[in-house]
């Protein structure tokens, strides 16, 4: 009896252990704690593997990554986000972004380093930063864009940005 507990409680702990690795963790970063809610915008970096996932360094010019990431004390994971509650106004993002692409017998990692996205964001509303990649053809690869949606209502692309082919 005290044998098939112990055996329990060994694969309960190694399941939980396991599992955290795999849940999605939100990092959020309230810039003016003492700005009034109708008069901010709430902007989130989507990240996944596939289409794209985001390490945020800079938000008009000051150094943010240790204050989103240091509460996890971890390394930043591909299906992570970012979630920041801002003054409403024209703000300036500074990350790096990695796209992994996995077949059966090889995965490849590309790396777009010191993107800057520059945007006038409204009050009251929410956006969504997010990647995605477009098809160029049968063997010519895809081309990697960058957008800014609005998802207060619906999810409505506002901006794009062409970062690349791979």
């Amino acid at each position: 009896m005290n044998k098939s507990k112990c055996y329990l409680f060994l694969a309960l702990i190694t399941i939980v252990l396991f599992s955290s690795c795999t849940i999605p963790r939100t990092h959020r970063l309230v810039i003016d704690e003492y700005s009034p809610p109708e008069q901010n915008a709430t902007i989130t970096f989507k990240s996944h593997t596939e289409r794209g996932w985001f390490i945020l360094r800079e938000w008009n010019n000051i150094e943010i990554r240790e204050d989103l990431y240091i509460k996890t004390k971890g390394t930043i994971r591909s299906k992570d986000k970012a979630v920041f509650t801002i003054p409403a106004g024209n703000h300036t993002f500074l990350f790096d972004m990695r796209i992994t692409f996995s077949n059966q017998y090889s995965t490849t990692t590309y790396r777009f380093d010191n993107l800057r996205v520059q945007f006038a964001f409204e009050a009251g509303k929410e956006y969504e930063i997010r990647s995605r990649t477009r098809s160029l053809g049968l063997f010519r690869g895809s081309e990697v864009l960058l957008g800014v949606y609005d998802i207060t209502g619906r999810s409505e692309r506002v901006q794009e940005w062409k970062l690349g082919e791979i």
